[in-house]
């Protein structure tokens, strides 16, 4: 008996079934039988040979093919890829649940889960042995440039000044991120704060666990605050919670349908759900078998629209509803049908995020960050794939065609990072509970998204949580809100309508006009969020560092990380100096605008308008702070003078918060 038919064979011997092998077309009838099993042979099978090479071999032999089975995909060998290949980022494909041992150079290498050895910067070892063997080929990073306390900038090195202060060009931005460069229209990664956007401790109640809710993301942007917002639910929750979730991006709203149907897909484990999902959130690049059941999703999306189907299915309490024209996906299936392979991709991709025109505007990040987190940024950007330092990418060969246009280009900026967003505080504390050190930024992140991604597909699966996908105008959608043509959302109906930066783009008045009717009036906590980010290209504010005192300036200097003793008297003339740089890039968060910043909502009649739509403006927010990096319940915009050090390099230097974003909230009056 041919190899393929004795493994098949062992493996029916241990079943209960009384199945007769005499063909590897058996395995055909075994899927129909029984589906774990049908699993157990697919993977001896295609451990032995190729499935696809073999099919030629069994078709030309005299057995007999008795007819392939009716299954839900477009193809036998897309159904058996699909439920067989592995999707981890870890050795042999599995997902991976703890740091391993960084020498793991070959998939027969048996991967250690208890790593005790190695520095503190980005990689540990299961041995001495181990690490002496690495040390080799991990020299480069812990004794290179990057690492060192010494490194300075290139324009610091060359004395020349930067390029972001070029008199030809621009002057220095008065934040801390870089200024655009690359495609400005995908918005695929956002910067803003991730927010649990009903922060029931603060508002209805942390024991509100039977109360039922709808939440509207008018311009929801990427997943960030649907998964903070439904993942700080009560652990015990038992209401009905619908979502609505809008954006007028079509390549936003796509991207978010397919990451969502990856986490939600009823033939994955949430272990390996969460892990595809959020490389196909922040990963340039994939492995094939990530490649393949990509390309699946597009059997999903063409099944949308057949018979009315609107749903996604997934086994859970919760659904996912798509309500979208037949047109609205078609950039996403035009890009998921595209043919560019590696090479052209990482071409595109190092054109944007490696460009040596923008050297100086990534020194002047890299000059504001920890050396070690230098090198986890550097080692990071250079390929685009989000996992831990130590793991072999080498795997990662396919593009991931949620990121590149259909003709292959890289669709994001090189400002755009997968560390902004988010709370590095967290992010660090759940990496450092998986066994890593905060110096491995991007493999915290990694272990803390899987963590996120994970509960929020177990919340969905055990709680009546309903999310609705559209993609509407941001300022048509209150219209087909109040035909009460989108069930099950209607006229009075929402708890919380978080609006983004929208009003960047339209008056905030016009938002109240718009959203106000549509507040449930029977929920005194329901409320209308806000954001500006870019009032002050009307209203610049600066510290003014003559009225703020020497011993004001010594302390805000301190909770930058600056020593001032160590600044030489002629830094303090020169702008172009790398510690200059981080002081007056980093000081703009200490300016105190309260008032400019009314003047600018006074500027709108936003107060009167408030009034009319019967809701007011929140002195103190119940929901997220007025600014980052102050208390929730601050009265005012009141400066971060309590930070501490650590506390103002997690919000502002690597968690990439704009110290010039203003947080509004609008309650019912009365």
């Amino acid at each position: 008996m041919c190899p393929i038919g004795q493994i098949i064979l062992a493996g029916v011997a241990k079943t209960p079934c009384n199945l007769h092998v005499d063909s590897p077309f058996l395995m055909y009838q075994l899927i129909l039988t029984t589906r774990a099993w049908a699993l157990h042979i697919c993977a001896q099978l295609l451990k032995v040979t190729s499935f696809t090479r073999q099919l030629p071999t069994l078709k030309d032999s005299n057995l007999p093919a008795p007819p392939l089975p009716s299954l839900p995909l477009c193809s036998i060998r897309g159904y058996l890829l699909g439920l067989m290949s592995p999707l981890g980022s870890g050795p042999g494909g599995k997902p991976l649940s703890r740091p391993l041992c960084a020498n793991i150079v070959t998939e027969a290498t048996p991967p250690s889960q208890r790593t005790k050895f190695g520095n503190q910067m980005c990689s540990k070892y299961c041995s001495k042995d181990c690490q002496m063997q690495h040390w080799k080929a991990h020299r480069i990073y812990c004794k290179g440039p990057l690492i060192s306390t010494s490194w300075l900038p290139a324009w610091a090195n060359q004395r020349r000044s930067p390029a972001f202060m070029d008199l030809d060009s621009q002057a220095e931005s008065p934040t801390l991120m870089h200024e655009s460069f690359g495609l400005p229209f995908a918005y695929l990664w956002g910067n803003l704060p991730a927010i649990d956007c009903l922060n029931l401790s603060n508002n209805e109640s942390s024991s509100a666990t039977t109360d039922n809710f709808k939440i509207c993301f008018v311009a929801s942007g990427d997943l960030r605050n649907l998964l903070r917002t439904v993942n700080c639910l009560p652990a015990e929750y038992d209401g009905q919670c619908d979502i609505l979730f809008n954006d007028s991006n079509p390549l936003v709203v796509g991207h978010n349908l397919v990451v969502l149907w990856a986490l939600l897909n009823p033939e994955l484990a949430v272990d390996d759900a969460a892990e595809f999902a959020l490389h196909l959130m922040y990963s340039s690049m994939l492995t094939p078998s990530m490649s393949n059941f990509l390309s699946r999703s597009l059997d999903v999306i063409d099944g949308l629209f057949d018979d009315n189907n609107y749903s996604i299915g997934f086994n859970g309490r919760g659904t996912l509803n798509v309500r979208l024209a037949h047109d609205d996906l078609d950039i996403t299936k035009e890009m998921l049908q595209s043919k560019y392979g590696q090479c052209a991709a990482m071409h595109t991709y190092t054109k944007i995020m490696c460009s040596p025109k923008r050297r100086d505007y990534t020194d002047r990040y890299l000059n504001s960050l920890e050396p070690a987190h230098r090198l986890s940024f550097t080692h990071y950007r250079t390929s685009g794939i989000l996992v831990p330092f130590w793991l072999d990418i080498s795997k990662f060969v396919e593009p991931n065609r949620l990121m590149f246009s259909s003709s292959g280009d890289w669709l994001l900026r090189d400002s755009d990072s997968p560390l902004h967003g988010w709370d590095m505080t967290l992010v660090f504390a759940h990496g450092e509970k998986c066994g890593l050190n905060r110096a491995d930024s991007y493999g915290c992140l990694f272990f803390y998204l899987k963590n996120e991604l994970s509960n929020f597909a177990k919340r969905l699966r055990d709680c009546r949580i309903d999310t609705t996908m559209t993609m509407f105008d941001a300022t048509a959608l209150p219209s087909v809100l109040s035909s009460s043509s989108l069930e099950p959302f209607s006229p009075g109906c929402f708890d919380r309508i978080e609006t983004s930066n929208v009003a960047d783009y339209i008056s905030a008045p016009r938002i109240l006009r718009d959203w106000a009717p549509l507040l449930n009036r029977s929920n005194k906590f329901a409320a209308i969020l806000i954001d500006f980010l870019n009032w002050q290209k009307y209203h610049l504010v600066q510290l003014d560092v003559k009225a703020a005192g020497k011993r004001a300036m010594e302390k805000y200097v301190s909770i930058m990380g600056i020593n001032m003793q160590s600044i030489l008297p002629r830094e303090w003339s020169n702008l172009a100096s790398p510690v200059m740089t981080r002081l007056y890039g980093g000081l703009c968060a200490f300016a105190d605008d309260h008032e400019q910043f009314q003047l600018f909502l006074r500027d709108q009649n936003i107060m009167k308008t408030a009034t009319l739509c019967g809701v007011r403006l929140r002195n103190t927010n119940r929901i997220h702070p007025k600014r980052a990096g102050v208390p929730s319940d601050s009265p005012r915009l009141t400066i971060p003078s309590k930070l501490t050090k650590l506390e103002f390099y997690n919000t502002y230097l690597i968690g990439g918060s704009e110290p010039t974003t203003r947080f509004v909230e609008f309650g019912l009056s009365g």
